[in-house]
């Protein structure tokens, strides 16, 4: 061969391996790229942006990932219509209360990409509430669980040293905590029980008091049909739905001894910060708000209350990473959440909002943060309850609690009614 034709194929042997290892190199760089995903949800941005940028940090691929917040009011409807016209986001923040109304809405994940096993060792009992027989609706992310939140002042002045850990230990501290004028005008209240307008976070306070009786207001037939079990046993002398109700309720009766609240006040949370109620139950997440709201306050957190000799129900927020259905990416997507799930992220979470962890091997680390205990043991204790209508039960739990307050109707007529109710919506 002539040296010109011996130098040609010697340049393009070079230029063909040089491609070789260019693709090469390539395809090891993009090889664990999740390509773009988007994400769709509720919570702050700041706080997933920060979960993102700490992934970011830790591994490679991710850049493509971007989060967006839309309004709890306006979240469903947005998806819906996302997806009908095929522009939805890859993957959701669904919360656990939109589990059976949004259901139809999402991919199931099969269990042999995680095992049901592996799913109940890594996280919290309540991030079950995702848990189908074929899969996974998502994987969980982020829990935001109850507390009691309690005014050291107050107890001090009144010479109560311990805070309820019960929740008959309230009709002890209702007299003692509350106080009115001789018109009945109260000026002081040890605990926001009874209506339900300007009670913040009425509905989970008083279905945890009907689950801590024993009652787990709905459960899954042997059919997979969903049964309202408000009324409980009918053998019962007292179900725990009226017990529930009886006890709520006293705390708004003018006469009883117990009296603390009413629907003039203005609402419990403002109630609390404002210095004029004694306790406060509410979220782990309100810890800094109420803080900022008055500085000058001097409050601490509790555990939750429970049923004495009952079932601890502790509320909580909890929100899975879950692949709606028209997903343009759904490898990509599913590879996100197994990302926002893993324990890297979820300490960084918790670093970063405070807040509990949704995996156990991460709560399992002794916090240093007084408050962050009792964080802790709150989601380790954490339960949600299959609601299958969030709108139209919250009317239903408020329509029962109002018309008992008033007089309307008797309890058994009361709990009777809702228990119809519920069934309907169910249905």
């Amino acid at each position: 061969m002539k040296p010109f034709h011996i130098a040609v194929l010697v340049f393009f042997g070079a230029l063909a391996m040089f491609a070789v290892f260019i693709f090469a190199s390539f395809s090891s760089q993009n090889r664990d790229a999740v390509g773009e995903v988007v994400i769709w949800g509720t919570l702050p941005e700041n706080t997933v942006d920060e979960v993102l940028s700490a992934l970011f940090l830790v591994s490679d691929g991710y850049e493509e990932v971007s989060y967006r917040q839309l309004a709890e009011s306006t979240f469903v409807a947005t998806l819906v219509e996302a997806i009908a016209a095929d522009r939805g986001p890859d993957l959701i923040l669904l919360p656990h209360d939109a589990v059976l109304s949004e259901r139809d809405k999402v991919i199931t994940i099969p269990y042999r990409s995680i095992s049901r096993r592996s799913f109940q060792d890594t996280f919290v009992e309540a991030g079950e509430a995702f848990l189908t027989d074929e899969g996974m609706l998502g994987l969980p992310f982020y829990i935001d669980p109850f507390v009691l939140y309690w005014n050291r002042t107050l107890f001090s002045n009144a010479g109560i040293a311990r805070v309820p850990r019960f929740w008959d230990e309230f009709v002890d501290i209702a007299p003692v905590l509350s106080k009115h004028t001789q018109g009945g005008t109260l000026t002081q209240s040890a605990v926001s029980l009874g209506e339900w307008g300007n009670i913040t976070h009425a509905k989970e306070v008083f279905t945890s008091l009907i689950i801590g009786l024993g009652n787990p207001i709905t459960q899954f037939a042997d059919d997979g049909e969903l049964r309202v079990v408000l009324n409980g046993d009918q053998n019962a002398a007292v179900s725990p739905a009226e017990s529930a109700l009886r006890f709520y309720t006293d705390f708004a009766d003018p006469v009883k001894t117990t009296y603390s609240w009413n629907r003039s006040l203005s609402p419990s949370r403002d109630a609390f910060t404002a210095g004029f109620l004694a306790t406060y139950f509410g979220k782990a997440s309100e810890l800094l708000p109420i803080r900022a709201q008055n500085p000058n306050l001097n409050f601490d957190v509790a555990a939750y209350p429970r049923v004495r000799d009952g079932v601890l129900a502790v509320p909580a927020d909890v929100y899975a990473l879950a692949i709606p259905r028209g997903s343009k990416n759904q490898s990509g997507a599913l590879k996100v959440a197994v990302a926002f799930s893993g324990i890297d992220v979820q300490k960084s979470l918790m670093a970063q909002t405070g807040l509990p962890s949704v995996r156990r091997d991460v709560l399992s680390a002794s916090p240093e943060n007084p408050f962050e205990s009792i964080f802790r043991d709150a989601a380790l204790n954490a339960y949600v309850w299959f609601d299958p209508d969030p709108e139209g039960t919250e009317k239903i739990f408020e329509r029962m609690v109002e018309e008992t307050s008033s007089g309307k109707l008797r309890i058994p007529e009361a709990v009777s009614q809702a228990q119809e109710e519920l069934s309907t919506l169910a249905r």
